[in-house]
């Protein structure tokens, strides 16, 4: 009887986990940060990446978490190439659930100079 009861349970989690209604929202700097006119590079981008995702172990090393190895700058740029709706979904949208819970979020200003990063195509300068 317990086992039928955590495995109810384990699926209504996962039903109401993966349940997505509605998109995430669009990624709108603040007043502070004009992304026509900012000049968001790699070097910044990479730092705040590697305080609040490498740092911590999760996406480095042989079997970074969510097969996203953010170990370098390269391996970074080339996650977000392939990958990026689901990296401004998961990190830089309003409804981002990256860090996890358990750390302190990324502010609005780091997430909007990560969109304005990624939106004038990463550059190195």
């Amino acid at each position: 009887m317990k086992r039928k009861t955590q495995l109810l349970l384990a699926g209504c989690l996962l039903f109401a986990a993966c349940k997505n209604e509605q998109a995430p929202a669009p990624v709108i700097p603040n007043a502070g940060l004009d992304c026509k006119t900012a000049r968001i590079v790699t070097s910044y981008a990479y730092q705040a990446i590697q305080v609040n995702c490498t740092s911590r172990g999760c996406h480095t090393g042989a079997i970074p978490r969510g097969r996203a190895d953010f170990s370098s700058p390269d391996n970074l740029k080339a996650y977000i190439t392939a990958s990026k709706a689901v990296f401004a979904q998961r990190v830089t949208s309003a409804q981002a659930d990256m860090p996890p819970s358990r750390f302190p979020a990324l502010t609005k200003g780091m997430k909007d100079s990560l969109a304005c990063w990624i939106e004038h195509s990463m550059p190195d300068q």
